[in-house]
């Protein structure tokens, strides 16, 4: 089976960057924070299928996009883009009842700058909500860390665990 090919913006506004609160439709799943994006339909390109997801999941629309780098996701790799995107608020996408439901969008504090990005802020592409019975004091990143919500604190790379926040948009 091939790995599914997705791609991801990584939009900051104000020293924040723009983060997409999702929890899955399976029973017991769980919840998350992601970059705005998602899978390459059949024939689009990246460029094309990040322009269409960030639309979908915020509103926005983007007027630049600059291709950043390869980063591994849990069912495949994500061409990750540094992102301007049009004067405007984001909102939820609409539901359309596939694939994870949407919770709400929030601008996350950035972190700190890793040198393979060229600059560009690129947070953990995924940062997982515990899913625990009585475990609410704190999330957990793709690679495994696990941190406090005491304030919004945020990671020094790209497998760090980033800021750590229940989305109130929903």
């Amino acid at each position: 089976m091939d790995e599914r090919r997705r791609a991801a913006a990584v939009i900051v506004r104000d020293g924040r960057v723009l983060m997409v609160h999702e929890r899955s439709r399976r029973s017991g799943g769980g919840e998350w924070w992601t970059l705005p994006g998602g899978g390459l339909r059949p024939g689009e390109t990246a460029e094309e299928a990040l322009r269409r997801e960030v639309f979908e999941e915020t509103g926005l629309v983007v007027s630049d996009a600059r291709y950043v780098l390869e980063m591994p996701y849990p069912s495949g790799m994500t061409s990750v883009f540094a992102v301007t995107v049009a004067d405007g608020e984001p909102r939820v996408g609409r539901d359309d009842g596939f694939g994870p439901e949407q919770l709400g969008v929030d601008w996350l504090p950035v972190p700190e700058l890793p040198i393979e990005t060229s600059g560009v802020p690129v947070p953990p592409l995924m940062v997982v909500l515990p899913t625990l019975p009585g475990q609410t004091d704190g999330v957990e990143s793709a690679s495994g860390s696990l941190a406090s919500t005491a304030g919004a604190s945020v990671g020094r790379g790209a497998g760090d665990v980033t800021a750590r926040r229940r989305s109130t948009t929903k």
